[in-house]
């Protein structure tokens, strides 16, 4: 009985150091997209993205959400999606995408520490993301 306490207590600590961590990256990027979309600065984004993203059936403003995703991490485009309004499958598209390309710069620079063709593979990573968005849209 005691084991299942101590793991017990330990899952809720887990959980509750997980949820800080992913807090401290949801909220900035989500009051910084929410700040932006009151200036002009996404609607130029999105005027500059919308010819490209229309391929993969998302709106310009989504271009954002797909380089805070890239750049930073999954939970960065996650919170700069949540302020656009997408529709389920807009969501879904982006969601798969980031979900097969994400951390760019800091795990290419692993994938170039242990020796691999990081370059290679970073092409490989956003090509794949790239495809499959465009794929399921044409499906869904």
């Amino acid at each position: 009985m005691i084991a299942y306490r101590e793991t017990f207590l330990q899952g809720i600590s887990n959980g509750l150091k997980t949820s800080l961590i992913l807090i401290k990256v949801v909220i900035p990027f989500y009051i910084l997209i929410s700040i932006l979309k009151e200036t002009p600065i996404i609607s130029y984004a999105a005027n500059i993205f919308s010819p490209i993203m229309k391929y993969l059936g998302l709106p310009g403003d989504a271009a954002v959400a797909i380089l805070a995703g890239y750049l930073v991490n999954l939970y960065a485009g996650i919170a700069v999606m949540i302020p656009l309004g997408l529709t389920a499958k807009q969501i879904t598209i982006l969601g798969l995408l980031l979900g097969l390309s994400h951390n760019l710069i800091i795990e290419t620079l692993v994938l170039r520490e242990i020796k691999t063709n990081y370059l290679l593979l970073l092409g490989v990573r956003i090509s794949l993301s790239l495809v499959m968005a465009f794929t399921i849209n044409q499906i869904i």
